[in-house]
């Protein structure tokens, strides 16, 4: 850790550009960087590079005032270089943050929050105006927003590529708002989630309303579920996105049509692509017709289906094509879903989150999963599910899509107590945060703590937690959080032993509400 304001030759730098004395000393702020030599190097580069000593002299202090704000000061110092060299005009740029500080502490936040992020802006700089109105960023969208703003993206499109090329940089730009909003504070955990969801749901029913005028299919009788968790509206930044195709009868022309839709989505181009896309929750998964009938798929589920394939049934959601085929098959699915044997149900979803953990422990990555470990994001999960399977065909009202929705309705109907409705919903809000930010740094499947210091404490400073300390403080936080949901957890689908030996010593007590 060092403070670069504090090295000869930038001083000197600073000095031959030349710069006044004040802009000189408007260097010297306590910014600590891991590398004072690589990020003298980008500010050499910087001051080097530019043609206007005023602006510069005016812009230095406020950019050494938001680097100081910044989870990683030398990310966000090499990350603005390269951004002013890609913007073209810096007099503009540099004007726009002299005129509006806030703008260079947000530009500073991302580029230290997300690299994902900073590359879709290095690669159009011209999405900096989305940054600039705090309006739109505060603002969700609707579904029909979303769906009016992309029609007209590729509207000017007259060639079939241009179309989903122009669909991917809608995408990347509204990443881009709703990950801003998210790394500024603007937008909490669960409007950051349903953003996500929403914009896969219009991103697909556009996908698919541009597939089928080329291929000239229509699609009536063809119908697209979502699962998962986009089936929950709980979309991660860096998910697949699990959907199902159901039909009014096996036709050929909606095999060709389901195929070129998931070519399509998860084709990569120069502008990127859409997503991930898992077809396995059809009836015998990737061996079985892509896109069956509704009464194919009603008697698989009658006959064939494994508890988990029922389980996942619990998120499925109609999201684009027909919609009367996509309700007509969910109404006749819940009945098929809410009628499992209590001891049965009860061994299956145990035996099931035995053998993920037992694959962990095979890989040796136990410790830091927050999405699959013991007291992870799955142990919330799948005790809701279990419960809403066990009582959802007494009491319906505890249906829901989404974990924290079916937390609260299990809470309301006296299922689960008050403290454990607050042990599960607090932690799976905090393992969902600390998920975003593993994810939206760099649009990858992480889901695992880092387990040096250094990047703990990177990670850590993301996530609000501050000082030297600052790592530790989050690995503490996350080991309450995991602990006391491992308690619930045991006491709903734990065996005889696990559940003595999480009694006999003290019970975990519900952490303070995490930062975020």
């Amino acid at each position: 850790m060092g403070k670069i304001g504090h090295h000869k030759t930038v001083l000197k730098l600073l000095k031959e550009k030349p710069l006044s004395p004040e802009a000189v000393s408007a260097c010297l702020p306590a910014v600590d960087f891991e590398d004072p030599e690589a990020a003298m190097r980008a500010l050499e580069r910087l001051i080097k590079s530019d043609s206007n000593p005023e602006l510069l002299a005016k812009l230095l202090p406020i950019l050494f005032s938001g680097l100081s704000e910044a989870a990683s000061p030398d990310v966000a110092l090499v990350i603005f270089e390269h951004y002013a060299e890609k913007y073209g005009d810096r007099s503009l740029l540099y004007r726009s943050l002299i005129s509006e500080p806030r703008n260079m502490e947000m530009l500073t936040r991302l580029f230290a929050g997300s690299q994902f992020l900073s590359h879709i802006l290095l690669r159009h700089p011209e999405y900096f105006d989305l940054l600039t109105h705090r309006k739109t960023l505060i603002h969700p969208k609707r579904n029909e927003q979303l769906y009016r703003e992309a029609l007209a993206i590729i509207a000017p499109c007259s060639r079939y590529k241009e179309k989903l090329n122009a669909l991917r940089r809608y995408q990347q730009q509204e990443l881009l708002r709703i990950g801003a909003a998210d790394l500024f504070g603007l937008l909490d955990l669960h409007t950051v989630m349903l953003q996500l969801s929403s914009l896969a749901d219009i991103l697909v029913e556009v996908a698919l309303r541009i597939v089928s005028e080329r291929l000239g299919i229509p699609t009536k009788g063809f119908s697209i579920l979502a699962l998962g968790k986009l089936g929950g509206q709980e979309l991660n930044y860096s998910s697949d996105i699990d959907l199902l195709f159901v039909s009014d009868s096996p036709r050929e022309a909606f095999q060709r049509l389901g195929q070129r839709l998931i070519e399509e989505l998860t084709r990569a181009t120069e502008e990127g692509f859409l997503y991930r896309v898992d077809m396995r929750l059809r009836p015998w998964g990737r061996t079985g017709r892509l896109v069956p009938g509704i009464e194919e798929h009603l008697t698989y589920l009658q006959k064939h289906a494994r508890l988990w394939e029922k389980q996942a049934m619990l998120k499925t959601r109609w999201i684009a094509g027909d919609e009367e085929i996509g309700l007509t098959f969910l109404r006749q699915v819940r009945p098929l879903i809410y009628n499992l044997p209590p001891q049965e149900l009860r061994n299956e979803v145990r035996a099931m989150k035995k053998k993920i953990e037992e694959k962990l422990k095979r890989r040796k990555r136990e410790w830091g999963e927050v999405k699959k470990g013991k007291g992870s994001i799955r142990d919330v999960e799948f005790v809701s599910q279990y419960l809403q399977l066990l009582y959802g065909a007494r009491h319906p009202e505890v249906r829901s899509r989404n974990t924290l929705d079916t937390l609260a309705r299990l809470a309301a109907c006296h299922i689960i107590h008050p403290h454990e409705y607050r042990i599960l919903a607090e932690g799976y809000t905090f393992l969902r945060s600390v998920e975003h930010h593993l994810q939206i740094m760099h649009n990858r499947q992480t889901h695992a703590l880092p387990e040096d210091p250094a990047e703990q404490r990177y990670l850590a400073n993301r996530l609000g937690f501050d000082g030297q300390d600052a790592h530790i403080l989050l690995t503490q936080r996350y080991q309450q959080h995991s602990d006391a949901i491992r308690a619930v957890f045991l006491q709903y689908l734990g065996s005889q032993d696990e559940i003595e030996e999480s009694t006999s010593g003290q019970q975990p007590a519900s952490p303070d509400k995490a930062s975020s």
